[in-house]
C-alpha cells in the first residue's frame, strides 16, 4: 500500500510517538474523503482505525473501501455498541456539555431549549460518544480516527466548529494520544489551522482545459516535507495516487542489450512504448516521412531533461538497430556525452551530430552557419549515413537553428525537411514561438509543460499524462506516462 509518496509522508507523521491532528481541507470534489480513507487504509493493520461520518450513506465508498462499514459510525454503522466514556480524558467534553446545557454554544438552543435542564451528552452527540468510546477502548494503542467532516458534525448539532475541534484536540489528541484526521469542507485558512498539528490543502485548477489536481502541505509538525510542499495527484478509478518528482540518472556502464526492431521500410518504430498513448496510431510506430513536433510549451530545466530523455531513447533504440540518426540540437539536449559513456563504439557509428566547429571527426558534420541548404546538402547526409540502415531519424531543435542561422531560418528549414523526409522520420524540438510558426509542417505534435516541477505531456485535447521514470534491468531510464484525472 505504501508505494505512494504522500501516503508515506503522512503515515510517518501519524506514526510519531505522540498523538497528532491532521486537517484535510479543500473544495468539494477535491478527493478529501478518498485521501483520508487511503491514509486510514495504510495504517489500519498496525493501529486501531475508526471512521466517523455524517454522510447519509457509505454505499458510494464501500465499493472502493469494502472494510469501511466495519470501522465506521454513521447512518449504517455496525459498531454503535461502545463502552462508556469513563476511561478517556474528557475534561473538555464535560466543559462542552455544560456549555450546551447553559445554551452558550448553540445558535438556537437558548431560544428553544429549557434553561437549566440536565442533558446527557451521549444523547446529544452520538458520534462524539462513539469517538470517545473507541479511544477509551484503545487508549494505549495510538488509534487513528477520521472525522468526515468536522463542519458537518458541528452543523448537525448547531455547534461552533472551533469549539468542537478544540474539544477533540485537547481530550483525545493531547491527553489520550490518539491520531485524529479531520476533513473540512472548505479550502480557505481558518483559526483551526493554528491548533492542528498538520494541515493539507487539496484543490484543482484548469490548465489548457485539463483538470490538474494539487495537494499542498501547509504544516506538518515533526516531519520534513522537502523543498516543495506541492504534489500532483490523481483520482483515477476512484483511488488517490500522488506523484513524486525524480531525478533522471543514466547508467554508468555500457549497455549490452539492444532490442531489435522489425525491419520495415515504410514504418518506423521509435522504441517508445509508453508514448503509444500519445501517437495517433496507438503504437510507437510512425509512417515514413512523418514530422513529429515536440512542443516545449513551458521552458524549464525539468522540461529540458525529459525532452532530452525522450530524444536519447529514440537515438539509443535507432542506432542500436543499425539505423542512422542525424542530431542537430543545442547543448541543452546533449546526447553525445551520454552515448559515449553507455554505448559500444560499433553502435555509435550510426550517430552523427552537427556542430558549428572546425573539429575533425567522422561523427560530426561541420556547419558554417550561413545557410542550412549549404550545410545540409543531401549528398553530405548520404555520405555520413553510408553504413547505416534506413529509415533514418533526423532530430532538430529550433533554439539551435535560431542561434545558428538567425530568426529567419524557417523558410530554409522547410526546404531541408522536404528533402530529407522521404528517407526517414523528422523530429523537431520547438519552443513556443517557433512552434506557432511551424506547426503546420507537422504530422502530429506532442506538447510538454511544467506544472509545479512535474512534466505533463499531451497530443490532443482529450487526454493529459504525467511523466515519471522507470528503469530497465540495465538501469537505463525511460519515461512512464500516467493518466491525470
Amino acid at each position: 500500500m505504501l508505494n505512494d509518496v504522500l501516503l508515506e509522508i503522512f503515515s510517518k507523521f501519524l506514526r510519531q510517538q505522540y498523538g497528532s491532528s491532521l486537517i484535510i481541507k479543500g473544495k468539494p470534489g477535491a478527493g478529501k474523503t478518498t485521501f483520508a480513507l487511503e491514509l486510514l487504509d495504510s495504517l489500519r493493520n498496525e493501529a486501531p482505525a475508526y471512521y466517523i461520518t455524517t454522510r447519509f450513506s457509505n454505499d458510494p465508498l464501500t465499493d472502493r473501501f469494502p472494510w469501511i462499514n466495519d470501522i465506521s459510525t454513521g447512518p449504517k454503522s455496525r459498531n454503535r455498541n461502545v463502552e462508556n466514556l469513563n476511561d478517556a480524558f474528557r475534561e473538555h467534553l464535560e466543559k462542552l456539555e455544560r456549555m450546551i446545557e447553559e445554551g452558550k454554544v448553540s445558535k438556537n438552543f437558548g431560544a428553544t431549549g429549557t434553561p437549566g435542564i440536565v442533558l446527557n451528552i451521549e444523547e446529544i452527540l452520538p458520534e462524539l460518544e462513539a469517538l470517545y468510546g473507541f479511544v477509551s477502548q484503545n487508549i494505549n494503542a495510538k488509534p487513528v480516527v477520521v472525522v468526515d467532516s468536522i463542519e458537518a458534525m458541528a452543523e448537525k448539532y448547531d455547534l461552533d466548529p472551533e469549539i468542537l475541534f478544540q474539544t477533540i484536540q485537547k481530550d483525545l489528541v493531547e491527553k489520550s494520544g490518539a491520531n485524529i484526521i479531520m476533513v473540512m469542507e472548505q479550502d480557505r485558512s481558518t483559526s483551526l489551522d493554528y491548533y492542528a498539528d498538520g494541515v493539507v490543502r487539496m484543490g484543482f485548477e484548469y490548465f489548457n482545459n485539463f483538470l490538474i489536481r494539487t495537494v499542498t502541505i501547509e504544516k506538518l509538525r515533526g516531519v520534513s516535507i522537502g523543498s516543495s510542499p506541492i504534489y500532483l495527484y490523481s483520482l483515477d478509478s476512484g483511488h488517490f495516487q500522488s506523484f513524486k518528482r525524480e531525478q533522471i540518472i543514466y547508467p554508468n556502464q555500457r549497455i549490452k542489450k539492444i532490442a531489435k526492431a522489425e525491419d520495415k521500410q515504410f514504418e518506423v518504430s521509435l522504441g517508445l512504448r509508453e508514448f503509444s498513448k500519445l501517437f495517433p496510431s496507438g503504437t510507437d510506430k510512425v509512417q515514413l516521412g512523418s514530422v513529429i513536433m515536440i512542443h516545449r510549451q513551458t521552458q524549464s530545466n525539468v522540461v529540458d531533461q525529459y525532452v532530452n530523455l525522450f530524444k536519447n531513447n529514440i537515438i539509443k533504440y535507432s542506432i542500436g538497430n543499425g539505423r542512422g540518426v542525424l542530431d542537430v540540437t543545442s547543448s541543452t539536449y546533449e546526447t553525445s556525452r551520454v552515448l559515449v559513456a553507455t554505448m559500444e563504439p560499433d553502435i555509435l557509428k550510426h550517430y552523427i551530430t552537427a556542430e558549428k566547429t572546425e573539429k575533425s571527426s567522422p561523427f560530426i558534420i561541420n556547419i558554417g552557419g550561413k545557410s542550412m541548404s549549404e550545410d545540409f546538402p543531401r549528398e553530405v547526409i548520404d555520405y555520413y549515413m553510408t553504413n547505416s540502415r534506413k529509415p533514418l531519424v533526423y532530430i532538430f531543435s529550433t533554439d539551435f537553428l535560431k542561434f545558428t542561422y538567425g530568426d529567419n531560418f524557417v523558410g530554409d528549414f522547410s526546404t531541408i525537411i522536404n528533402n530529407i523526409r522521404p528517407t526517414g522520420v523528422v523530429i523537431i524540438v520547438a519552443d513556443d514561438e517557433e512552434y506557432r510558426k511551424m506547426y503546420h509542417y507537422s504530422t502530429f505534435s506532442i506538447h510538454v509543460n511544467d506544472i509545479n516541477g512535474y512534466v505533463i505531456f499531451n497530443s490532443d485535447s482529450a487526454n493529459m499524462f504525467l511523466g515519471s521514470l522507470s528503469y530497465d534491468e540495465e538501469k537505463w531510464p525511460d519515461i512512464k506516462l500516467s493518466f491525470v484525472a
